[in-house]
């Protein structure tokens, strides 16, 4: 019986619903894929997602089947973040595939999950109870021969935050002041937290607006709200202010490897079409002469390229450069946090063109022109100065993106895909999600923007290649691989994996967009006519 099936399927793409291992060994053939780029699970228990939990990424035998379906001199390009991607590196190269780089990808908009320790210790009143009150909750309950599913319903508002409260293996939460005082009428010998749960009353000093984009992850809608500054209160928690569980998350490694081939790198290409990157399409463009985001003049494009002699009239000419050499650094970011990504870049100047050049004579005691004259091809490299931040490919973070294509799937509450690291032990948001009822269409939380997935297809697929992620989400890489065809006619095929089925509908719709996205945007402003009352004229 098999263990998957296609999802959806057409000229351009296959969807597979069903486990990367049961697909590839049942239905990808060996030395098919040109090219893999995938976000795999970063085995974090992220949302308590399952996905997330299972260990596959860590796993040599994922990255075998891999190797086992590319190509020779094939890349693949995986993400990971932070605190696991060296065991998702080291399994890769287990595998048998060489790590030929690590690509840094640096964004604005990571969301802070740290927990505010002052504050927790206030909500204890000073004091940690939590493990001996669920030990005795626990013992309430059973004494009475209640259930875990009736206490849910009467004071939980059937949710399943009562085998919180009685401890699970990653932590307990403790309840509210006002479930307590309900619980505590059917429980009394818990009055004796009576004074221990009444959280510490902290001093409010003032608010402040939270007024963020937040992509990376969670969305694309501003966070904004007004949040009390607070006091500690107890000693204990005085003495703890300022303190946290986290540092903001602002960049994540895409993992560049490569399978490996015999002969040389040019024989390879020549009879797999696979092995290089394609350098020629990913250069970061100049920027606009002037640049109103750092007040000078960023990039003077006439003054980028180089001075070549004429083989056929003798003279020399400047022909301009097609832009700057990728690097293994990649920005996103829009216009609310272009300083926090790009502000830490110094500011700097261009190659010194007096002294750059192309076949080693350097003509002292002459003018420029008269120098260029002689040289073979004189180099007028960058002379631009501004913000070092130019250097790097900038892929722009869409606020739409992550919704684009998906108008007739129902809004989920943000809350639905929250994880404990944004709560405290009662089961409330923290931070930057207290008060937040933010709704998506696209459930998956961890969205990659479009355009960074563009770059990177690009970057290590050949014209008419084969593109597989066999971690696929909600379908980033596919909808990018569409978008590619249109804007470049790349004739690219997608092949997706995904094992979770909520998130399938989703990848089909979203590839579906960017495929026929002329058509679709068609359709949806003549039902905002329709809609309106206007007649058409066809």
């Amino acid at each position: 019986m098999k263990e998957y099936k296609i999802f959806a399927e057409d000229s351009d793409y296959v969807l597979y619903q069903g486990t990367m291992q049961s697909v590839i060994d049942n239905d990808i053939k060996e030395n098919s894929i040109d090219c893999i780029i995938t976000d795999p699970p970063y085995e974090l228990n992220f949302m308590n997602k399952g996905w997330d939990n299972s260990g596959v990424a860590f796993q040599k035998e994922t990255w075998e089947r891999c190797l086992k379906v590319l190509k020779a001199g094939g890349h693949i390009l995986a993400f990971g973040g932070t605190r696991t991607y060296h065991r998702i590196a080291c399994a890769i190269e287990d595998a048998g595939f060489e790590i030929r780089d690590c690509i840094q990808w640096i964004y604005g908009s990571g969301f802070p999950k740290s927990l505010d320790i002052s504050k927790q210790i206030d909500k204890k009143g000073g004091n940690d109870y939590s493990k001996q009150f669920a030990k005795d909750l626990k013992e309430a309950r059973e004494k009475r021969n209640l259930t875990i599913k009736y206490c849910d319903d009467k004071y939980c508002g059937g949710s399943t935050n009562w085998s919180w409260y009685e401890g699970r293996p990653n932590g307990v939460r403790v309840p509210d002041y006002a479930t307590y005082l309900k619980i505590v009428e059917e429980f009394p010998e818990l009055e004796k937290y009576k004074d221990l749960i009444k959280e510490a009353e902290r001093e409010v000093i003032g608010t402040t607006i939270t007024n963020k984009t937040v992509y990376q992850n969670i969305g694309g809608d501003n966070v904004a709200g007004e949040v009390d500054i607070t006091v500690p209160e107890t000693e204990l928690a005085k003495k703890w202010e300022g303190w946290g569980s986290a540092l903001k998350p602002a960049y994540e490694p895409i993992i560049v490897a490569r399978k490996p081939f015999t002969g040389s790198l040019v024989d390879n290409i020549i009879e797999y079409g696979v092995g290089g990157l394609n350098v020629g399409e990913c250069k970061v463009p100049y920027g606009k002469e002037t640049d109103n985001r750092i007040g000078t003049d960023a990039v003077n494009t006439s003054k980028c390229g180089f001075w070549q002699k004429d083989k056929n009239n003798g003279k020399t000419q400047m022909y301009k450069n097609d832009g700057r050499f990728p690097a293994n650094v990649i920005l996103t970011y829009d216009d609310s946090d272009y300083e926090e990504v790009c502000g830490g870049f110094p500011e700097s100047k261009g190659a010194n063109s007096q002294n750059n050049y192309s076949n080693g004579s350097i003509y002292r005691g002459q003018s420029l022109q008269e120098s260029k004259t002689k040289l073979e091809g004189y180099r007028e490299w960058y002379n631009d100065e501004g913000s070092a931040s130019r250097y790097f490919y900038c892929a722009k973070a869409s606020k739409k993106d992550r919704d684009e294509g998906l108008d007739d799937f129902e809004e989920v509450k943000f809350s639905m895909m929250a994880s404990n690291d944004n709560m405290d032990e009662e089961g409330n948001f923290t931070g930057m999600l207290e008060g937040r009822d933010t709704k998506y269409r696209n459930i998956h939380p961890t969205v990659k923007p479009t355009e960074l997935m563009q770059y990177l297809v690009r970057l290590v697929t050949p014209p008419n290649g084969i593109v597989m992620d066999c971690f696929m989400g909600s379908g980033s890489t596919g909808k990018a691989v569409m978008f590619e065809n249109r804007e470049r006619n790349a004739n690219y095929k997608f092949i997706g994996i995904e094992m979770t089925e909520e998130y399938l509908p989703i990848c089909k719709a979203r590839i579906d967009y960017a495929k026929n996205k002329f058509e679709y945007d068609l359709k949806k402003e003549e039902q905002k006519i329709t809609s309106s009352g206007q007649n058409t004229l066809f």
